[in-house]
């Protein structure tokens, strides 16, 4: 599989030394099942944090690091999907959020050939999938923050480029576009925003505050 469009090095980075919110975790991890490029990069990073860590000085644990430790045996996990059920389009990453199987999940529709997903992650970003049947496009859209989007199947095609499966696109408030499917399969996406999405018109605006995007 050729990739065109990667996380930057800084999302890289920041994922491999652990630093990055659960959802951009979520997202370059599912990015990596696809790239080799960026699995290399992030292992290397890995190996190189590891080689920092061999050279600092330990130090004492704080007095209540044990009790931390033991509280969060209390908190429920999530359903750990079984090695029978690995097989699937969907990313590994992503099993443990949504299963295994596009086709079971509970899409909401929003209009036209869209669907979405919301995903529940920790932290203030909003995580969801995005359905979108051939030819559809989102609303057109800017944004007050960032948002990265991860072609999981199919493809589409907005102003900036033509992303396909494993690409991942990057974009900011100076980025006006509508992503529209291509011809061939369902395109679904994962997509994460750090601030709300800011539509055009009153209808897409009213659309889009009553599924939260």
């Amino acid at each position: 599989m050729s990739i065109s469009h990667h996380p930057g090095d800084e999302l890289l980075l920041s994922y491999a030394s652990g630093a990055a919110s659960e959802a951009v975790a979520l997202i370059v991890a599912a990015h990596t099942t696809f790239c080799a490029a960026c699995r290399a990069t992030v292992a290397h990073a890995e190996a190189a944090g590891g080689s920092l860590l061999r050279d600092v000085a330990p130090v004492s644990m704080s007095s209540t690091a044990y009790e931390s430790i033991l509280s969060r045996l209390d908190e429920p996990a999530r359903e750990v999907v079984k090695a029978a059920h690995l097989q699937s389009d969907v990313p590994a990453p992503l099993q443990p959020y949504i299963g295994t199987d596009y086709d079971a999940l509970p899409w909401r529709h929003v209009a036209g050939g869209i669907s979405h997903l919301p995903i529940r992650t920790k932290g203030g970003m909003k995580v969801r999938l995005i359905r979108a049947e051939p030819g559809s496009g989102v609303y057109t859209h800017t944004h007050r923050g960032e948002e990265w989007t991860l072609v999981l199947t199919g493809s589409y095609t907005d102003k900036t480029g033509h992303y396909a499966t494993g690409d991942l696109q990057s974009t900011t408030p100076e980025v006006v576009h509508r992503p529209t499917a291509d011809a061939g399969p369902v395109c679904i996406n994962l997509a994460v925003t750090d601030a709300p999405l800011v539509f055009r018109g009153l209808m897409p605006k009213l659309v889009a505050k009553f599924h939260g995007f």
